[in-house]
């Protein structure tokens, strides 16, 4: 899971020739730049650093601009590389190319001849994080805080680069959610956002939770009164549209109570269920349960103790239907699920099959919108494009189950084809690895249609028509600048198929 998390999070940015493989007594390359300020005066006594993307398969190589910005590597044995840039007293390095916010961009050096790197410094702002008790605000000096941009934590040491109790990071502008720890073995994790500006230093506190911070709640039997044991109870932060396994989960005691000792301080809504078919799952409700997650409860947990009031679970029940093509009535099979999902976490979601036919039990009494996932996610092959209850583009739009506790609830599913959308799918060549290609729904952040291979440089998916969509690569590289999906570009999704290109497509 941890390799898979960093293959998510890392993807590949830029390449700018197809890559020769490393070979033993192969001819060695020259590496020149000149790098530059935004102004266009040149960036000097820059450090310059060429990572191997193989590890050890390569040496690391480096080297130091000059006052007109000019650096030089001679004897580079061909491969990938990630470039970076460390300016004179920063913390943390900027990486090649500038016009790419994602971090991690790698070039490809020959196996032999020169390569040619020229760039414009990128733009950074540094945030200036310190860390305080989240209750007295008192400060504390040992923590540390996540480059969200990177895997690594950078952290406060009286012999490491960060010895007087702070942490600079730079990245490039933008609004950030930050993780982090503290490591006095005292207090606990903490989460905070902060916005970095171009060329400037602001300051971000970090909330380190004391001892004893926990999330209480007690599961009951909503017509007994009855404790509910081996509930079990999933937190997950608002912002996130599916569950993966980062989520918290926590089982109900005998006396039905549940506690949380391990969240970070965030939003978050809470999924309750208990197995054995008897009660169904719910999103945890301001007045009880509720099928839609847009009314559910929002928990912040806070320093101390934060009880909840109980958790009432109802009696289960089921929706059934048949699931045909809208054209020819003919049964289909796609899967049927409580959300959309991104197919890396496709064992963390609800669902079932849906072959011609499907039955989803083991839901609250209350009103619920199913999506309807063909194979392929909407993608190359797929037949229908993803859709929601009575053919609706998103969440908002589904129609409403309403499931009866001890009963069956029928609604029939008629699959579309949709739109069919495509496009260039970034600035790599032909079969380097890009992808995958993920749309999203302007106005839920529900995913409607996932391209999981464009190594081609290619994306093709489809699309139900009367709705807003926005592209994104590896979910956060969007469209049209490689931005956050929150600035991504919105497109309309009407009847005729269209094409959307990322900027800086290479043959």
């Amino acid at each position: 899971m941890a390799a898979l998390s960093a293959l998510l999070l890392i993807g590949v940015d830029a390449v700018l020739r197809p890559v020769a493989p490393v070979r033993a007594g192969s001819a060695a390359a020259t590496v020149i730049g000149t790098l530059a300020e935004r102004s266009g005066r040149p960036a000097a006594r820059v450090r310059v650093t060429m990572e191997p993307s193989n590890g050890a398969g390569s040496p690391t190589y480096s080297a130091t601009t000059d006052r007109a910005g000019r650096w030089r590597v001679s004897g580079a044995l061909a491969g990938r590389y990630r470039i970076t840039y460390h300016l004179p007293g920063a913390s943390a390095p900027r990486y090649y190319p500038g016009r790419v916010s994602h971090p991690l961009g790698f070039v490809a050096v020959p196996a032999r001849g020169r390569l040619v790197v020229n760039d414009v410094l990128p733009r950074a702002g540094r945030i200036r994080f310190v860390a305080a008790d989240a209750a007295t605000g008192v400060r504390v000096r040992e923590f540390c805080v996540q480059n969200p941009l990177e895997l690594g934590f950078y952290c406060t040491n009286p012999s490491g680069p960060f010895p007087d109790g702070y942490v600079d990071l730079e990245l490039p502008p933008g609004k950030y959610r930050f993780t982090g720890y503290a490591t006095d073995g005292v207090h606990e994790g903490a989460m905070v956002d902060a916005t970095a500006v171009d060329g400037r230093t602001t300051r971000a506190t970090l909330p380190v939770q004391p001892p004893g911070a926990e999330l209480k709640v007690v599961v009951r039997d909503r017509v007994t009164g009855a404790p509910v044991p081996n509930a079990a109870v999933r937190a997950m932060p608002v912002d996130k549209r599916f569950p993966d396994v980062y989520d918290v989960t926590e089982i109900s005691d005998e006396q039905g109570v549940v506690r949380f000792r391990s969240l970070f301080p965030d939003r978050y809504h809470l999924w309750a269920g208990a197995g054995g078919g008897v009660y169904g799952a719910q999103w945890v409700g301001p007045n009880g349960g509720t099928g839609d997650r847009a009314k559910a409860l929002v928990v912040e947990p806070g320093p101390g103790v934060t009880t909840l009031p109980d958790i009432m679970l109802d009696g289960a029940g089921s929706i059934t239907g048949t699931i045909t093509d809208r054209a020819t009535g003919q049964p289909v099979s796609v899967t049927v699920a409580l959300t959309t999902f991104d197919p890396f976490w496709y064992e963390t979601t609800p669902k079932v099959p849906g072959n011609g036919a499907y039955t989803f039990s083991g839901l609250g009494p209350y009103e619920w919108s199913l999506a309807f996932i063909p194979p392929g996610n909407g993608g190359p092959g797929s037949p229908y494009a993803i859709q929601w209850s009575g053919g609706a583009p998103n969440s908002i739009k589904a129609a409403r189950i309403k499931v009866v506790a001890g009963g069956t609830t029928v609604a029939n599913e008629r699959m579309s084809a949709g739109t069919a959308v495509s496009g260039k799918a970034n600035g790599l060549p032909k079969y380097e690895y890009a992808g995958p290609l993920y749309a999203y729904n302007a106005d839920t952040g529900d995913i409607v249609a996932v391209d999981e291979n464009v190594e081609d440089g290619r994306y093709d998916i489809r699309l139900v028509p009367g709705q807003r969509v926005r592209f994104c690569l590896s979910t956060v590289r969007c469209h049209p600048d490689f931005t956050r999906l929150a600035d991504a570009t919105a497109f309309r999704v009407g009847t005729r198929p269209f094409t959307v290109d990322f900027p800086g497509w290479r043959r």
